[in-house]
């Protein structure tokens, strides 16, 4: 058999399998939730939403059915628990998660996605050791940040007539966020799992502890609803008005690494 690169594993002859963008077992109770509606796949190098899943065939069976598989596992289990509900505005939110578990399939979605996009890929190479379970010292110039996304009206400018005058973070999105620094506007990744926006900070991986902890109280300075969640947490409290659905959904079409 002729020997290919896997996205996760590198070079092998083993069977090359099909990666789709959302683990099928999400996907299926996203649609579930959805109650008859159908899910949108915004596809920013296309500029437009599209109704079937993107999917990627770069990932060997190993990784696929191994430890991608576990990653997918673990998020079904707190999607059942906890990302299923939809949040209003000023509730209360305490989140129990694994950090590593968590990050690495943020990560790994982050990275479907690159993949997908023709974006960022290499800034995820030096962090597969990490997304496998091999070296967890690999994944610490990646900051994780939790903020939650709360239903909001439609500006009245982009309301249409016989449509509902409110959207609620119902979908699950990969894409990017913008954030104001003193030096201009930033991007950070983003995965939204309905009312629970997830960010990840990539550092230099030589980065200090000092620049680090800099980075941090800037980014929060920045959006103060946000948390940091931190490997030595296993629950985080949360305020339910860190940013509006409307503003979300819209930042995320807005919001891209060029394309050459």
């Amino acid at each position: 058999m002729t020997r290919w690169a896997c996205a996760f594993c590198g070079p092998t002859d083993g069977k090359r399998t099909k990666e789709h963008l959302w683990p099928t077992s999400l996907y299926r109770r996203v649609l579930a939730l959805l109650d008859g509606g159908e899910q949108k796949f915004w596809v920013a190098r296309l500029d437009k939403a599209i109704s079937n899943e993107p999917t990627i065939r770069d990932v060997c069976a190993v990784c696929n059915n191994g430890e991608l598989s576990r990653l997918d596992n673990y998020i079904c289990q707190v999607f059942d628990r906890d990302f299923s509900v939809i949040r209003e505005r000023g509730e209360k939110v305490a989140l129990e998660y694994d950090y590593h578990l968590l990050k690495r399939w943020l990560l790994k979605m982050s990275y479907n996605s690159a993949r997908m996009s023709g974006s960022d890929v290499p800034v995820f190479q030096p962090l597969l050791p990490y997304i496998m379970g091999q070296s967890l010292s690999a994944g610490r110039s990646v900051k994780l940040f939790l903020e939650m996304t709360y239903p909001s009206e439609i500006p009245s400018e982009e309301a249409q007539v016989g449509m509902p005058t409110t959207v609620r973070p119902v979908v699950n999105r990969v894409g990017f966020v913008g954030y104001e620094t003193p030096t201009g506007m930033k991007l950070v990744r983003a995965v939204h799992l309905r009312s629970f926006s997830f960010l990840l900070a990539f550092l230099p991986p030589a980065a200090s502890a000092a620049s680090m902890r800099a980075f941090v109280e800037e980014f929060l300075s920045s959006r103060p609803a946000a948390r940091e969640l931190r490997a030595s947490m296993s629950q985080v409290m949360l305020h339910c008005d860190g940013i509006d659905c409307w503003t979300s959904l819209t930042s995320g079409m807005t919001h891209r690494l060029g394309f050459k």
